[in-house]
């Protein structure tokens, strides 16, 4: 079992959708038993989209061999309706130098917003984690990221629950910081009534390594992810519902957390720590998120002027904002069709909106929007290192807006029916039904 990172390429076809080309392309590692871990389009041109994916690369042997599947990526289920709520999706990519986002949850204010224009809102860890700081609304799911594209395509429903025992696994590299981590866990048992109070430290150190792909992203790899895995099984066969995690990020230099600092490059955390997640997710189906243990010990700067960084020093294990988020995160549930969910689960037919930066709609929660036709709301404001922009990719579902203010205002709209057209000038008049024949014929 090994972690490796690729770039592919998926032709250009306007007569199937992105998602099914994706899914073609990868389909063909999937028969070679090269799962994959995430895999979003980095770059799109006239004739192609380039995909940057990480594989998990599987022997006979490896035990857990028999969970993974490619059911969920060549197989996406269709939303068939709209439910009475009202769900949606915020997505903050990770690695990818967001505006708004790229650092220590300075996405939080703008997933609260969007939270207030809808009935719910289902969000990835690093939309909101700022170290000691995870200031979400009510009404906001917290999701990680593997299992927020599962979800997606239509094959997990969310339970919403009220507590979640949530048991810790820590790298063994980081065995110096531990009481730094047990007074975490401590301090939110007393002052939060959250329920954290298991713990393991791994046997086997994991390896956890940043990596830089073609494109300037953020990813990453695990030398052990077996080691992940095993720590993980003790802790729910102990009785945890929900899985933290602590991890020291090896490779990171003192110039590149600099430059992250001033906003220069992504964080680089980021790409290995959702590979980690992203693998508990799929092996178990439980709620999990991770911290990085102090990786920036030998950089020389130790403050910083810009805001959006500053969670990174208020802390040492960085770990109460994913106690606070796992304490309540909504548990998985296997679906076999999307017609038959149980009232009390929230599935794919309660999204009615997903929220992304525009520049970023190479990724599997845009790629889904696009085969479901739910609307996605492309920020222009949040910028990105990346370019994947409607003007690119040409799907019909997008709908531009310049910021998240913006933003929540077409989710109130939506969410109450009202057409964006009829809230624009000019309004044209309405079109008769010949008319429409003639102006397709005329194009034809």
């Amino acid at each position: 079992m090994r972690i490796t990172n690729a770039t592919l390429s998926v032709a250009r076809n306007d007569a199937r959708t992105w998602l099914d080309g994706v899914a073609s392309e990868l389909s063909i590692h999937l028969l070679a038993h090269r799962y994959p871990l995430r895999a979003a389009i980095v770059q799109v041109t006239d004739r192609e989209a380039v995909i940057e994916s990480t594989f998990l690369d599987l022997e006979p042997a490896d035990p857990y061999r028999e969970r993974f599947t490619d059911i969920e990526l060549t197989s996406p289920r269709r939303k068939d309706h709209q439910d009475a709520a009202f769900a949606v999706v915020q997505v903050v990519p990770t690695g990818v130098r967001c505006e708004i986002g790229g650092f220590a949850g300075d996405a939080c204010p703008a997933t609260n917003l969007l939270a207030s224009a809808a009935d719910v809102v289902i969000t990835h860890p690093n939309a909101v984690n700022a170290s000691d700081i995870n200031e979400m609304a009510g009404n906001v799911l917290y999701v990680e990221g593997k299992s927020l594209d599962d979800f997606l395509l239509g094959h997990l429903a969310l339970a919403p629950t009220r507590s979640n025992r949530i048991g810790t696994f820590v790298d063994p590299t980081g065995k110096a910081y531990l009481d730094d981590v047990v007074h975490a866990l401590n301090a939110a048992r007393a002052a939060g009534g959250i329920d954290c109070s298991l713990y393991a430290v791994g046997s086997q150190e994991i390896g956890a390594r940043t990596v830089w792909s073609a494109s300037g992203c953020a990813v990453g790899t695990v030398l052990n992810p077996l080691a992940i895995l095993e720590t993980v099984e003790r802790l729910l066969c102990a009785g945890a519902d929900a899985i933290g995690g602590v991890s020291v990020i090896h490779g990171v230099t003192a110039a590149e957390f600099s430059q992250h600092l001033s906003g220069q490059i992504p964080n680089p955390s980021g790409g290995v720590e959702a590979i980690i997640t992203h693998l508990i997710s799929k092996v178990f189906r439980v709620p999990t998120a991770h911290a990085p243990l102090p990786y920036y010990k030998d950089a020389k700067e130790r403050g910083t002027h810009n805001p959006r960084a500053s969670a990174e020093f208020i802390s040492t294990p960085h770990y109460l904002s994913v106690l606070k988020g796992l304490a309540r995160a909504p548990r998985l549930v296997g679906i076999d069709r999307l017609d038959q969910v149980a009232a009390h689960l929230v599935s794919l037919n309660a999204v009615g909106a997903i929220v992304a930066p525009a520049g970023c709609l190479g990724g599997i929660p845009a790629l889904a929007a696009e085969f479901n036709g739910i609307p996605l709301i492309a920020v222009e404001e949040n910028q990105t290192l990346l370019a994947v922009t409607n003007d690119k990719m040409r799907m019909k579902n997008v709908i531009p807006v310049r910021s998240y203010l913006e933003a929540a205002g077409v989710i109130l709209a939506l969410r109450q029916g009202i057409s964006l057209e009829s809230l624009r000038r000019p309004l044209g008049c309405a079109t008769r039904l010949h008319d429409m024949a003639a102006k397709r014929e005329a194009c034809a």
